[in-house]
């Protein structure tokens, strides 16, 4: 009678789980993996910082072509005779970049953030073309104007990225006729970081071009 209660208890009685069993790893085990695997957090961290001041910049150097570009789209590049080219309208159209940039060249009690433009290394460049039908017109005889241009070069540091081959190619067919105002920049962005390991796979200096091009009503073709 005992044995048969015993045997019934047992098929209610809840099973107890298996007790697991625990595997520590070694101390000297896990400073091993941290040791592998910082420099890579570090160096995956860093990329991200540079990319991001890098961003900025670029966003800056956009919003100075964009700005002056506005601006002088509502001028005229032609002198009164209607043929000569004014290089007063480009010029202050360059420097406008410049001066966005850098509003320290100015304000000497300027004390808020500046991106230099470097003479030898950087460039600014204007450019005003009509568009007739299927032909477009460089309106300066000279080719673009370069706010720094190189000595006896007349494409100063950097040739602009715009012809006329390259207007005609953008505009759709039987578009009316137009005066397009295209201000460019390049800057060489040098890294805030200057972390050696960087320039393996982020140029240093770092060559950006930014560029806006906007309907200027004076370029118009009559």
């Amino acid at each position: 009678m005992q044995t048969a209660l015993k045997g019934i208890y047992s098929l209610f009685k809840k099973a107890s789980p298996p007790r697991k069993r625990t595997v520590r790893k070694s101390f000297g085990q896990s400073l091993v993996e941290v040791a592998i695997a910082f420099p890579v957090l570090i160096m995956l961290f860093t990329g991200v910082v540079e990319f991001g001041f890098i961003l900025n910049f670029y966003l800056s150097l956009l919003d100075a072509t964009r700005e002056s570009a506005r601006y002088w789209s509502n001028d005229d590049p032609f002198l009164a005779d209607g043929v000569t080219d004014d290089d007063s309208f480009y010029y202050e159209t360059a420097y406008d970049v410049q001066k966005i940039l850098d509003p320290g060249i100015e304000d000497l009690t300027y004390q808020g953030r500046r991106i230099a433009l470097d003479p030898t290394k950087d460039d600014v460049i204007v450019s005003v073309y009509g568009a007739e039908g299927g032909d477009t017109i460089l309106w300066r005889d000279a080719g673009p104007y370069h706010l720094f241009p190189s000595p006896g070069d007349t494409n100063g540091h950097y040739p602009s990225a715009f012809t006329e081959a390259v207007i005609e190619n953008a505009r759709v067919t039987d578009a009316p006729n137009a005066g397009l105002l295209v201000v460019e920049l390049h800057y060489n962005y040098h890294h805030v970081l200057n972390l050696p390991w960087m320039t393996a796979w982020i140029p240093n200096p770092l060559h950006l071009v930014a560029y806006t091009i906007m309907p200027i009503r004076s370029g118009e073709p009559e």
